[in-house]
């Protein structure tokens, strides 16, 4: 009974899991809040089309070298310095936006806190895969969906209602909050174990598997050169680039002025807030049904669908007040849930599978630099679609845009 009860109270607790991965995690909330800031923002800043553009796709491009910042400050400043930069560049970015509203400043920030975006989209989920007990790492690394959601959430609920410096004062407040322990107090904590034995026994397999992973590690220039690795780095550019054409950052980050041109009856405020509410209640479905109903591949592919048509019958819907001519006011709420669909369909597949499918299919000894490939061509894809929506929206109508 005794030795029973050592074992038992020597188990890692999972709980402590949980809220360390909370406290990592508050670099996503950050994440979402950069990507979610535009929406209820730029309605309050008096700027052109072009000057929209820029401010709302410039984070995409900044985020482009995120992920090759993360790979060499891996290898240099390990996990937790390279979250700590991380989180600078986030505090770095609100601290500039909130001490001034002009469009010069506006643009260095969005470009300061992209880069922590690129960087936090690739690097949390090394320290989390790291930090966490197998048995239910899956979970703790399908959160950050959910963390960024939060974030954006925030934005869209608060940014309306207060002015343009204490909306970026919140963001700096929940980047802020962030805090890394000490690596080895800090896995001693998490995994929750009580005797010295068991912790060097998990930093010794730490090591081993860092001493295992830079055995097998060859130049990227040999490894890929191999046909298996050309292709799932081709097929990793497709899924991430699918990913972007979705549409769901443009969305994300032009919601509120979108939808002030959908003839609605009820403010255009609360539209993004309905919307995010929805992703995020239906985001955690493919961490629990995925494998157990539909499989990846399926869940993808009807996820991919489901949101094109959704679209296409958005884009319908502007067609026919901007084009055609159709009084839509009594019925504006029929937008509303075609976005809301969209929402449903992007969340259940494209949005959380298509980074870990990346992550499947690289082979171990080029998959660092192959994820920073398929991370910064994304967000070139990213940027570019950012920059060119409200323009293609001003001369052809939004219609257009969701059609394309």
């Amino acid at each position: 009974m005794d030795g029973r009860k050592a074992v038992e109270e020597d188990k890692p607790s999972h709980l402590r899991a949980y809220l360390i991965v909370l406290a990592v995690n508050v670099l996503q909330i950050s994440t979402g809040a950069v990507m979610g800031w535009t929406s209820p923002s730029l309605p309050k800043l008096n700027l052109t089309t072009h000057e929209q553009s820029l401010v709302g796709s410039l984070y995409s491009l900044g985020a482009a070298p995120g992920p090759f910042i993360v790979t060499f400050g891996l290898n240099t400043i390990g996990r937790k310095g390279v979250i700590y930069v991380l989180w600078a560049c986030f505090m770095s970015s609100w601290i500039i936006m909130a001490s001034s509203q002009n469009l010069y400043v506006i643009y260095i920030a969005r470009l300061m806190g992209g880069i922590g975006v690129g960087g936090t989209c690739s690097g949390v989920p090394v320290y989390i895969a790291e930090v966490a007990l197998p048995e239910i790492r899956g979970r703790l690394g399908s959160t950050g969906l959910l963390f960024l959601g939060i974030g954006s959430l925030v934005m869209y609920g608060v940014g309306p209602q207060v002015s343009y410096t204490i909306l970026a004062l919140c963001g700096l407040a929940m980047a802020a909050i962030f805090g890394v322990k000490e690596a080895e107090e800090a896995i001693q904590k998490l995994r929750g174990y009580k005797t010295r034995e068991k912790l060097e026994e998990e930093l010794a397999q730490i090591e081993r598997a860092i001493l295992l992973e830079k055995e097998n590690s060859v130049s990227f220039l040999v490894g890929i050169r191999k046909p298996v690795a050309l292709k799932a780095l081709g097929l990793g550019i497709f899924v991430v680039a699918m990913q972007q054409f979705q549409g769901v950052n443009p969305i994300n980050a032009y919601n509120q002025i979108i939808f002030e041109q959908a003839d609605l009856n009820f403010p255009a405020k609360h539209v993004p807030v309905i919307y995010l509410f929805v992703g995020m209640v239906f985001l955690l479905l493919p961490v629990l049904l995925v494998n157990k109903l539909f499989g990846v591949k399926t869940a993808y592919i009807a996820s991919g669908f489901g949101a094109s048509i959704s679209l296409a019958l958005l884009g319908l819907y502007f067609y026919l007040i901007n084009s055609g001519g159709v009084d839509m006011h009594d019925y504006s709420y029929i937008s509303v849930v075609f976005l809301v669909l969209f929402s449903l369909f992007s969340h259940l597949g494209v949005s959380p599978l298509s980074w870990p499918i990346v992550a499947e299919i690289l082979p171990l000894s080029v998959k660092g630099v192959c994820t920073g490939i398929c991370g910064c061509i994304s967000s070139l894809i990213g940027f570019l679609y950012l920059a060119v929506f409200p323009s293609i929206a001003k001369n052809y109508g939004y219609s257009t845009d969701f059609f394309g």
